[in-house]
């Protein structure tokens, strides 16, 4: 099974991606499963929602990855996971991170798209962070190259990230 992923801060286009780069190649994707759970939670969400979170997103992933080899698409991962617990909370007092108990060890995906914050802001209820895109995709960028993750950023018009996604997968 061959894992690729689109990380990067909010609103930088990944959903977009990942769902058109699902349809170029005639794949199904796996969403992020936090915007689902946050939009039907009926309350703000707190740190120890993380672990259902994480839970949530891990399931879609293991269900697609047996419907779908040897390619799955993923929205998200724990990458972003991880850099959302620790930007909104800071690191767990106790050093178990919420999203880790539900989601379980990291795993790395063959290829990360890291998408940069060039793209235009689309305001939605469930973003937060519009004005600190630049230094999420740094902490970003720092995760995936603490962990030898093998990524590539994607910049610019959707159509050229677009493009280059497909031509990296080809």
């Amino acid at each position: 099974m061959f894992k690729i992923v689109f990380t990067g801060p909010e609103s930088t286009g990944k959903t977009a991606l990942a769902e058109a780069l699902a349809q170029a190649l005639g794949l199904p994707w796996a969403p992020e499963f936090a915007r689902y759970y946050v939009a039907h939670l009926g309350r703000s969400y707190e740190r120890t929602d993380l672990t259902a979170i994480g839970r949530g997103q891990r399931a879609w992933e293991q269900w697609l990855a047996q419907k779908t080899p040897p390619l799955l698409l993923c929205d998200t991962d724990w990458t972003v996971l991880q850099v959302w617990e620790h930007y909104r909370y800071g690191p767990p007092a106790d050093g178990q991170w919420q999203w880790q108990k539900g989601y379980g060890a990291p795993q790395l995906a063959d290829l990360y798209f890291l998408c940069a914050p060039d793209f235009p802001w689309q305001p939605d209820p469930l973003r937060e962070h519009p004005n600190e895109r630049e230094e999420l995709f740094a902490w970003y960028e720092r995760l995936l190259q603490t962990h030898g993750a093998t990524y590539k950023i994607l910049c610019g018009p959707l159509e050229e990230r677009l493009r280059i996604a497909v031509q990296h997968v080809q």
